[in-house]
């Protein structure tokens, strides 16, 4: 029986084997997620993920094409992951950096040494996306993170420094297509929060 999932943005591409029923085991390398994704599975089949951090370089084809023409077998993916995947140190610290305890982007540039638009031009050349995607990206998980321990929603709102619960809630919205309250009636949402990603 296909079942429907929704997988929230993590800031993370995965390399993932879909095995259904007896066919031929297929590679896929999945996208960066922008919001919340619904992602439907045929009953028979099975998937396989591996995280890669996020920032990370990778030649796609190249790396599909070394697990598909060879019998891989699981434990020898981290392994290619190594050989085929690369991090800009300066990318790696700067993501770090827009997921720690910062306000802004611009207390980011002060803490890396470097001017806005020096910050701008690297985040965006290596991964797609701007500063203020990773340090929203960070912002909303962790808040996400924080749902289920903290007294209210409107304290979960003030510890990472949204205007106002309302303005927390919005920014659920738009990444995870749904609300704080929701998600915290969702166990299987609150599980993707607190699994290994960005933030």
């Amino acid at each position: 029986m296909s079942s429907s999932t929704a997988v929230l943005p993590d800031g993370c591409r995965d390399v993932i084997l879909k095995v259904v029923g007896k066919e031929r085991p297929k590679w896929f390398v999945s996208p960066l997620f922008d919001q919340s994704k619904n992602i439907y599975v045929e009953g028979n089949s099975k998937l396989i993920g591996f995280r890669m951090r996020p920032g990370v370089e990778f030649n796609e084809s190249k790396l599909i094409g070394c697990l598909t023409s060879h019998d891989v077998v699981t434990d020898e993916v981290e392994s290619i992951l190594d050989d085929f995947t690369s991090l800009d140190l300066s990318v790696g610290e700067a993501l770090d950096c827009l997921s720690s305890d910062i306000t802004s982007i611009k207390q980011a540039s002060v803490r890396l040494g470097v001017s806005l638009r020096t910050l701008q031009r690297l985040i965006v050349n290596k991964t797609g996306r701007t500063p203020g995607y990773w340090f929203q990206l960070a912002r909303v998980r962790k808040a996400g993170k924080d749902l289920d321990s903290a007294p209210c929603l409107s304290c979960v709102a003030e510890m990472h420094g949204f205007s106002d619960q309302s303005h927390m809630t919005r920014e659920f919205q738009r990444w995870f297509r749904s609300t704080p309250n929701k998600i915290i009636k969702t166990p299987e949402l609150i599980g993707q929060l607190s699994d290994s990603g960005y933030g």
